[in-house]
């Protein structure tokens, strides 16, 4: 057995993915976006309104995860250069010179996907695949790398916070698998197989109002409303392919699991059903169109960056109505 193949000890719940796409399977849910599912998301497309529901990168007031670095955007070449003749100016030939600029920042650390490597428990990754093929020189095993091709199908929102009434979720609101129900027949829509499923809680509203490095660490350890563990085989019964929401964690903080564990639904998605999560996702101008014209389900293009061996990965996300 490689290092690549190695298998923890860890028994998944019930409702698991393993085994489901062959024991090497390194893609999870990602597998039930079909191509015919594409070309019926495709034909969703009816006015050309496109949405991005990525938060920007790099701009000091910009939401990131405060338990990472905030994201660096610097300048490597400038105009500025240029014009004073600095030394540093890239010079190529008379008359032409070039500006070039970089991101530093954690790859889960703004609009990101949780990749199936992400979380592990009791040194086992989803498949069964062994926690210590992730080392310090990327994932072997399971890597996000493996999911470049993937998340262009059929987008469907759940406003839960508009169903409910409020801007935003109060913080630690718990949503559970009725719930869902109640939301999808208010708004005349039915998860189904291979869908992206997409959770609004109006949480990250909030980030507008706070302004001090302080605040924003509050922000970041006070209680998050989200989906239970509960919602583990609701996900599993509709095959939904993936998962994000316009938190930090997708799950409600604190997860008050009945068992006693750590974050049920992590563990349940990425490790028992191999379901990539999606954090920290701007909903809010989609959410005012679906609700404006009633249209809830969208083609949706969210491929993660092809970078290998990883277990996450900022992303720009695009939906089209």
């Amino acid at each position: 057995m490689s290092a690549a193949t190695a298998r923890g000890d860890y028994t998944p719940g019930e409702h698991n993915n393993w085994g489901r796409w062959g024991e090497d399977d390194r893609r999870g849910t990602a597998n039930l976006i079909e191509p015919a599912a594409v070309v019926a998301a495709a034909g969703l497309v009816s006015t050309g309104r496109v949405f991005c529901l990525a938060h920007a990168i790099g701009r000091p007031d910009a939401p990131h995860s405060v338990v990472r670095d905030a994201p660096r955007h610097y300048f490597t070449a400038t105009g500025t250069d240029s014009v004073a003749g600095h030394p540093a100016a890239p010079a190529t030939a008379p008359g032409f010179d070039f500006n070039d600029d970089a991101i530093d920042m954690p790859l889960q650390g703004s609009t990101q996907w949780d990749g199936l490597a992400h979380v592990q428990t009791q040194d086992t990754l989803y498949n069964g695949f062994w926690a210590g093929t992730v080392t310090a020189t990327g994932s072997k095993a399971v890597s996000i790398d493996h999911l470049r091709a993937s998340f262009v199908g059929r987008g469907v929102l759940l406003d839960v916070a508009r169903h409910l009434g409020v801007d935003g979720l109060v913080p630690g609101f718990r949503i559970e698998p009725a719930l869902l129900d109640e939301v999808e027949a208010a708004q005349g829509v039915r998860v189904g197989a291979g869908d992206l499923l997409l959770i609004r809680t109006g949480h990250m509203r909030n980030w507008a109002d706070l302004r001090t490095a302080g605040d924003r660490e509050a922000f970041e350890h006070t209680p998050v409303p989200g989906l239970t563990g509960n919602c583990v085989p609701w996900l599993h019964e509709r095959d939904v392919a993936a998962l994000a929401s316009d938190t930090r964690c997708v799950e409600v903080i604190p997860s008050g699991d009945p068992d006693g564990r750590p974050a049920p639904l992590h563990v349940g998605c990425l490790v028992d059903l191999g379901l990539t999560l999606g954090e920290l996702w701007a909903l809010d101008e989609l959410a005012a169109d679906c609700a404006a014209d009633g249209r809830y389900a969208f083609l949706l293009v969210a491929p993660p960056l092809n970078i290998a061996e990883a277990v996450g990965s900022p992303l720009n996300p695009i939906a089209i109505k």
